[in-house]
């Protein structure tokens, strides 16, 4: 590369660092909103989760050690999550073994939310390594295609948090209420579907503090479950249930995209020039669009087209000069 282009290189860079520092910003709120944890609560795991400490892990697995590495590291990545919780424990080997995968080694650094998430609400039986590191590589939304920030528990998917909140796929129902409505037996139903154990919190927009487990079944695995010819269509059923954002809200946690290209981990960013224009004119269109979510070279290619950022960003005097924003984005939403 040419002097020149470094330094145009360079140069546009630093422009575009001082353009998400002046128009981009954190939405707080969103972590209020699903499954969260208190701070510092996942410290521990963090030193000792699915970590090696350098250790031969040659021995101590009995029949297991017989199979070459990348074999039994393949065998691993197959596990649910509570499996992989418990081999782990099983002995020192194990241990080593399962902190030796790199695939172990991101979900503990980067994913600690989740599995605690997991854990919490009783689907780490029914949630892979596999499909939980994938999430995590995964930038976009699974539904609408816009940036997620967001794990959907019962399946493992990234998500954004309009879709938490409106698409089907993402549908949550009590648990009891699916019973009273489909007349089938709590036993049954508990073999038949993943029962989601609701964390205590608050939820969705809703400032209301949960503080009883409710028990809660995902909408999608509702509409699974075998049924003899006198029975009503599950369809049906879903149908004559409440949609409450605030338990589907229950069933989502925060999920940071780690490109393992550049290593770099991303919760998105929010605009603030979409917040002035909601401001101005309050509608359905600037509310969407002030609740996205953008990766930083998404929110480049939004800045551009966003009228309210080019003044934001042409009032600081390309980053010289301190300007006046929305108190809800110095807020970051809360």
């Amino acid at each position: 590369m040419l002097p020149h282009e470094l330094d145009q290189k360079s140069c546009e860079s630093l422009e575009s660092e001082a353009i998400l520092r002046i128009t981009s910003y954190h939405r707080r709120d969103f972590d209020a909103k699903v499954a969260t944890a208190e701070p510092g609560q996942h410290d521990h795991a963090r030193s000792s989760l699915f970590k090696s400490f350098g250790e031969s892990a040659s021995s101590g697995l009995g029949r297991l050690q017989r199979l070459p590495f990348e074999l039994l590291s393949s065998i691993c990545l197959l596990l649910d999550l509570q499996s992989a919780l418990n081999f782990s424990q099983a002995s020192r080997s194990a241990r080593e073994t399962i902190g030796s995968i790199p695939q172990y080694h991101r979900l503990r650094e980067h994913s600690l939310e989740c599995i605690w998430a997991l854990s919490r609400t009783g689907l780490s039986h029914h949630t892979s390594i596999s499909d939980l590191h994938a999430a995590l590589l995964t930038e976009l939304c699974v539904i609408c295609g816009s940036f997620g920030g967001f794990l959907f528990l019962p399946s493992a998917t990234r998500c954004c948090f309009a879709c938490i909140e409106s698409a089907p796929d993402f549908r949550i129902i009590s648990f009891h209420s699916l019973q009273k409505e489909s007349r089938r037996l709590a036993t049954w139903l508990k073999r038949s579907h993943p029962v989601i154990h609701s964390i205590p919190g608050s939820y969705s927009s809703n400032e209301k503090e949960y503080t009883s487990r409710r028990k809660l079944v995902s909408g999608h695995h509702a509409l699974q479950f075998p049924r003899a010819d006198h029975d009503e269509d599950p369809q049906a059923i879903l149908g004559k249930l409440p949609d409450s954002p605030v338990l589907r809200c229950m069933a989502a946690c925060r999920l940071p995209y780690l490109n393992l290209a550049t290593g770099d981990l991303q919760l998105g960013i929010s605009c603030k020039g979409c917040q002035i224009a909601m401001e101005a004119n309050f509608s359905d269109a600037n509310f969407s669009r002030r609740e996205r979510l953008y990766s930083r070279d998404g929110f480049m290619r939004h800045f551009w087209d966003c009228v309210e950022a080019k003044e934001l960003w042409a009032s600081s005097e390309a980053g010289m000069v301190a300007v006046t924003e929305p108190e809800w984005t110095r807020r970051g939403g809360l």
